[in-house]
């Protein structure tokens, strides 16, 4: 008998679970309050905008001397300085 309640529980809170996930968004607090809009992670800031693409390529050659102790960071700014700035 307590077998059968048992797995009446859980499919129950398996159920409740699936509908929360229906609604499209979590039910934690850290997702409340959240924009939707996400273009800021794709755009260039408004400072960056006005520089040409030469004058971006050269501060992030600047910055890669700048981060010769610090290989990770640099690794990471090589790699964007390839995507942003060398030819295909």
């Amino acid at each position: 008998m307590t077998k059968k309640l048992l797995i009446a529980v859980s499919l129950a809170g398996l159920v409740s679970g699936a509908s929360a996930q229906d609604s499209g968004q979590g039910q934690s607090i850290m997702f409340r309050g959240q924009e939707q809009n996400r273009d800021y992670l794709t755009t260039l800031p408004e400072s960056q905008k006005k520089k040409t693409r030469g004058d971006r390529c050269m501060e992030m050659s600047h910055e890669i001397e700048r981060l010769k102790g610090k290989p990770q960071r640099r690794s990471a700014m090589m790699d964007r300085y390839r995507k942003e700035c060398e030819l295909p």
